[in-house]
C-alpha cells in the first residue's frame, strides 16, 4: 500500500509559500531492510503552494518473490502506484491530509490488476536536526480494484514520514 505522507517544519505556525520536501511515506519499513520480505520505499516530493497548504507527488514501486516450495517455481509479483494529496497545517505543526492513488499490479500467475484508493490521515512534523524532519500520521486508506479481480480493502495505519525541507 501506498500512503500519502507529507510533514514541514515550524515557522511561526506557518508553512511558507514555496518550500519544498523530499521524503519517504514509511521510515518503519527500514526495519524490513534485512528480512526476507524486503522493504518497499514511496518516495515523494512536495511544495507549499500557499502558506499552511501544500500538494505532494509520490510514487512506490515494490516487487515481490514468492518460494515456489520444494519442486515448484519461485513467483514474482510488482506493483507500481502513483498519489497525489494536499495537507493543510494548522496549530503546532499538526496536519490533515488527503489523497489518490492509482496503481497496477504485475502478476507472474494470475491476470495483472489496477486499483484506486482514497486516503485522509492527520500528522504531526517533529524537526530532527537541521533540514531533516520525521513525521507520525495516522491515516484511514480505502482501495478497490478493477472488475477482474474485484478486490477492495480499506483500514486504518500508523506510519512515520521522513525527509528533508528546502
Amino acid at each position: 500500500t501506498c500512503s500519502i505522507a507529507f510533514s514541514a517544519t515550524a515557522q511561526d505556525a506557518s508553512q511558507p509559500a514555496g518550500t519544498w520536501y523530499l521524503g519517504a511515506s514509511d521510515a518503519t519499513d527500514l526495519f524490513r531492510m534485512f528480512s526476507s520480505e524486503g522493504m518497499e520505499m514511496s518516495p515523494f516530493v512536495g511544495y507549499a503552494i500557499a502558506d499552511n497548504i501544500a500538494v505532494t507527488l509520490g510514487l512506490n514501486y515494490s516487487t515481490v518473490t514468492l518460494d515456489g516450495g520444494t519442486g515448484g517455481e519461485d513467483q514474482t509479483n510488482s506493483s507500481q502506484d502513483i498519489s497525489v494529496g494536499a495537507a493543510y497545517f494548522f496549530g503546532d505543526n499538526f496536519y490533515a491530509q488527503a489523497g489518490v492513488t492509482l496503481g497496477a499490479v504485475t502478476q507472474q500467475v494470475n491476470d495483472d490488476s489496477s486499483s484506486t484508493g482514497i486516503q485522509i490521515g492527520l500528522g504531526k512534523f517533529i524537526p530532527v536536526k537541521d533540514l531533516w524532519y520525521v513525521s507520525p500520521q495516522l491515516t484511514y486508506s480505502t482501495y478497490s480494484g478493477d472488475e477482474g479481480n474485484g478486490m477492495t480493502s480499506s483500514g486504518a495505519s500508523i506510519g512515520i514520514s521522513f525527509g528533508a525541507r528546502f
